[in-house]
């Protein structure tokens, strides 16, 4: 623990990334509009690709600050991959600061980009590091102490090791199986970056969720909603948003009424299309704004 915690957290967003002939657009990338806040994210055409569970992920967790949200907070988004995640929740809570933490090289450089794309460099900062080393007993954060965060939100690897198709990609394989983040250390990671009685949001598949309540527990968490998602009516949840809190008390459980993504195939619920906005898309001039194209792809990192 250093002696200076509120100052250190505060040197954590002076760190701006500056590119002072704008922010470097590579080829083998695309450019998203997420039509919220005006905010763009970079991200690789080939590599993990942010959709409808990074979207919700944002939306529950906003959702639970949704009375205060200017309330001064610090978060920290495990496993931020590009940062869809990290930019919806900045855009839904402005008085939010993120630590974005990812240990991929190539997918922290993506990071910093969408961090300066979107002007964001003074509430969130990348912070490449290794999430099980979180959960170990030597702190790797020298500007952040433990159990300085009120939330941390995760969308972790979903599978299993040998289930499923294998990923077509070293950063596909580390984003979709638990392989090289064991669930465990997730969380235990966030109990190390959660004060007492601070929130745990995440997504996962549900056929997963007795393995989530039991490691959540064995972390000192108790699970406090939980929210089911349908991809359409006639099918049974798919995954599910959850919310724990570290050190809570026991009880207090709600099991909320399924979320209905999709009312028939292409159509968003009414919900859930609230969820993403109704921002009019960038026009084409303004989705590049900023950018300087590059011909090839992104050097390595």
């Amino acid at each position: 623990m250093t002696s200076d915690p509120i100052g250190q957290q505060e040197r954590v967003f002076t760190q701006n990334i500056l590119f002072s002939d704008g922010v470097p657009f590579y080829a083998d990338e695309t450019v998203e509009d997420l039509q919220r806040a005006g905010l763009r994210l970079l991200q690789k055409k080939n590599g993990f690709r942010f959709g409808t569970d990074s979207v919700l992920l944002a939306a529950y967790a906003a959702g639970l600050y949704a009375a205060t949200p200017q309330k001064s907070l610090l978060a920290a988004d495990l496993g931020a991959g590009c940062g869809a995640v990290t930019l919806l929740l900045a855009a839904r809570m402005p008085g939010v600061r993120i630590m974005s933490i990812e240990q991929d090289r190539a997918s922290t450089d993506v990071l910093r980009r969408n961090i300066a794309l979107n002007r964001l460099g003074d509430r969130v900062r990348a912070y490449p590091a290794d999430i099980r080393s979180l959960a170990g007993s030597d702190w790797p954060l020298a500007d952040l102490p433990r159990h300085a965060c009120d939330l941390v939100v995760a969308n972790p690897p979903y599978r299993l090791p040998g289930h499923g198709a294998a990923p077509a990609t070293d950063s596909r394989r580390q984003a979709r199986e638990e392989g090289s983040l064991p669930l465990g250390d997730l969380f235990r990671a966030a109990a190390g970056l959660l004060k007492p009685r601070g929130r745990l949001v995440l997504v996962h598949q549900a056929h997963r969720l007795p393995d989530v309540v039991r490691l959540l527990h064995d972390s000192q968490f108790a699970a406090k909603t939980l929210r089911p998602v349908q991809a359409l009516a006639q099918k049974a949840p798919g995954i599910f948003l959850l919310a724990a809190v570290y050190q809570g008390r026991p009880g207090g459980f709600c099991l909320e009424k399924p979320l209905l993504v999709q009312t028939k195939p292409g159509v968003l619920d009414a919900e859930t299309a609230a969820w993403y906005g109704h921002e009019t898309p960038l026009p084409e001039k303004a989705l590049h704004l900023g950018l300087v194209r590059h011909q090839g792809p992104a050097p390595d990192c």
